[in-house]
C-alpha cells in the first residue's frame, strides 16, 4: 500500500513508497515496513528509528525529526496515526460493521457476552474480542491482550467482515484508551460499567485513570452510550453527555432500571424498565454485579435499535461466560471459579455466594507481581471480613517474589480474622488444601485467574488453568495432607 494512503490526514510531503508492513517494534521490522516511533512511559521509539532503518523501513512516522535517511512524517501524535494507519492498511473494516466497546473496571467481559447473544437473538453475525479470545464464526483464538494492538485489532476486523460478520462486541480496556488504540473507530454504542481501583501501576491516580475511560464516551469515539447511573464517575458521564446516552442502574433515577431482584445459586431474575419496555429478565449466574451486567448490554441494545423480545431472549440464552462465575460440583460442596482480581470485584463474588451459601465460604485468591501494590492490603480485609476461611496465595508473581506480595495482602487481614486465614504460595496447594477443608454445603471460591491458562513466574508463562486443576483434583479424590 502506498505510503500517502496511509496517512492520508496527514501532510506528507515525503515521495510515496511502498508499504508491506506496519512495526513500532524495530526488531521486526523488515524490508517495505513502516516504522511507528511510538512513545512509551519506558522508552521513546523515536530512539530506535536508526535500527529500524537499517532493518529495512521504508519510512519512519515520528513526533520530531530523527536522524535517518529514508523517508520521515511528522505527526502531532505517532499512536494516533498508527491506530488510523493500521485502520486503513486494512481497507477501513471498522466502517463496515456495527461497532460495540465496552470498558470499566469489572464486568467487561460479561457484559460483552451478554450483548454478543442478544446481538445473535437479533439475528446478527457476532464477532467478540475480549480477555478470554477472539471469537467469530467457527474461529477462536486466544487474546495476548483485553484490546488488541492497532494492527492485530485491524487484521482481526478484517477478517471478521470477510467471514460475514456483521456486528462486533469488544472490550476497551483504560490501558487501550489511554494508548489510542481504538482511535479512528466510531463505535454505534459504547458501554460503561464501573470504575473501582485498580491498575494504579500505570495511571498512577484514579482521576488518570478514570480520563481514560472518558475517552470512549466522546463524540468521535461513540454514537451513543450506556452508563451505570449508580456508580460516581457513570453518573458523571449520564449529566455531562457529550452524546445520546441513556443512564442505567438499581438504586439512582435512571432511563434504564431493574427492580424486584431475585437470586438463587441458579442465577438470578429481576423486572427491567427498558425506556417503558417492562419485562422479566432470566440469567443464569447470580450475583447483583450481573444485575448490572445485563443492564448494561440491554441498554447499549436498546440504542442500536434492537427489538425487546430479542434483548430478553438473549440474555435468558448465555449459559456459561468462561472464567466467570464457573461452577464445579464435588460430592458435598461446591466450587466456583471467578476472574475477580480487584478488592471489589473480591467484594461482590463473596457477597453474591453469601445470598445463597447453605453453610461457609472459603475463598482463595492472590494478587498479581508488577502490577498495581495499592489494591492488596485491600483485598485481603475484603476477603477475610467477608469470607469463613480465606487462603491466600500465588497468582503470576512475575518478577516478584511471591512471599512478598502474599504478606503486603496478609498486611490487609484484621487481627481477628487471622487465625481464619491461612498462607499457600503455591496455587495447587492452596487449592488442594481449600477443598480438602470444605464441609457438607460449603462454598469455594477460586478468585483472580477465570479462564487464564498460565502461571506467569520470571518471564515464563507456565501451563496452567484453575478449572482444569480443580476438575482433576476432584476426580482424582485427592485431598491436602
Amino acid at each position: 500500500m502506498k505510503l500517502k494512503e496511509l496517512l492520508a490526514e496527514y501532510v506528507c510531503s515525503a515521495e510515496d513508497v511502498d508499504v508491506s508492513d506496519l512495526q513500532h517494534s524495530a526488531e521486526n521490522v523488515r524490508h517495505g515496513s513502516l516504522f511507528f516511533c511510538l512513545v512509551g512511559s519506558k522508552c521513546d521509539g523515536h530512539d530506535f528509528a536508526a535500527i529500524a532503518e537499517r532493518n529495512g523501513a521504508v519510512a519512519v512516522v515520528c513526533e520530531r525529526e530523527v536522524d535517518v535517511r529514508c523517508p520521515q512524517v511528522l505527526v502531532p501524535d505517532t499512536r494516533v496515526a498508527f491506530a488510523r494507519a493500521a485502520s486503513a492498511f486494512f481497507g477501513n473494516p471498522a466502517a463496515r460493521l456495527k461497532m460495540f466497546g465496552i470498558t470499566g473496571t469489572n464486568g467487561k467481559t460479561t457484559t460483552s457476552y451478554v450483548l454478543a447473544e442478544i446481538l445473535k437473538a437479533a439475528g446478527e453475525e457476532v464477532g467478540l474480542i475480549g480477555t478470554n479470545c477472539i471469537r467469530y464464526g467457527e474461529h477462536c483464538l486466544p487474546a495476548a491482550l483485553t484490546t488488541p494492538d492497532p494492527v492485530e485489532l485491524h487484521r482481526a476486523l478484517a477478517e471478521m467482515s470477510a467471514c460475514g460478520v456483521t456486528s462486533v462486541v469488544m472490550e476497551v480496556s483504560a490501558h487501550a484508551l489511554a494508548l489510542d488504540k481504538t482511535s479512528g473507530i466510531r463505535f454505534e454504542a459504547a458501554g460503561f460499567t464501573n470504575l473501582s481501583r485498580d491498575h494504579l501501576d500505570y495511571f498512577g491516580t484514579m482521576e488518570a485513570y478514570a480520563r481514560a475511560k472518558e475517552k470512549l464516551f466522546t463524540v468521535g469515539a461513540c454514537k451513543n452510550a450506556a452508563v451505570n447511573v449508580d456508580d460516581a464517575m457513570g453518573q458523571a458521564l449520564w449529566e455531562n453527555a457529550q452524546v445520546h446516552t441513556l443512564g442505567y442502574g438499581a438504586e439512582n433515577p435512571a432511563d434504564v432500571f431493574g427492580i424486584d431482584l431475585r437470586m438463587s445459586a441458579e442465577g438470578l431474575r429481576y423486572i427491567i424498565n427498558l425506556n417503558d419496555d417492562i419485562g422479566e429478565v432470566k440469567f443464569a449466574l447470580p450475583g447483583k454485579f450481573n444485575m448490572y451486567n445485563t443492564l448494561c448490554a440491554a441498554t447499549m441494545a436498546k440504542l442500536a435499535g434492537v427489538r425487546f423480545s430479542d434483548i430478553l431472549a438473549g440474555i435468558r440464552n448465555l449459559r456459561r461466560v468462561d472464567g466467570r462465575y464457573n461452577v464445579i460440583n464435588a460430592e458435598n460442596f461446591s466450587v466456583i471459579v471467578d476472574f475477580a482480581h480487584t478488592d471489589d470485584g473480591l467484594g461482590n463474588i463473596i457477597t453474591s455466594v453469601r445470598e445463597f451459601a447453605p453453610s461457609r465460604i472459603i475463598t482463595v485468591f492472590g494478587c498479581g507481581g508488577n502490577r498495581d501494590k495499592s489494591k492488596r492490603r485491600a483485598m485481603g480485609r475484603v476477603a477475610a471480613q467477608l469470607s469463613d476461611i480465606t487462603v491466600i496465595t500465588s497468582d503470576n508473581p512475575r518478577d516478584e517474589d511471591p512471599g512478598d506480595i502474599i504478606a503486603d495482602v496478609y498486611a490487609g487481614v484484621p487481627k481477628d480474622r487471622q487465625a481464619a486465614t491461612f498462607i499457600y504460595p503455591e496455587r495447587t496447594e492452596a487449592i488442594a488444601f481449600a477443598c480438602s477443608t470444605a464441609a457438607k454445603g460449603d462454598i469455594v471460591i477460586v478468585a483472580g485467574k477465570g479462564a487464564e491458562r498460565y502461571q506467569e513466574i520470571k518471564g515464563i508463562k507456565y501451563e496452567y488453568n484453575d478449572e482444569e486443576y480443580i476438575m482433576r483434583l476432584l476426580q482424582g479424590g485427592k485431598r491436602h495432607d
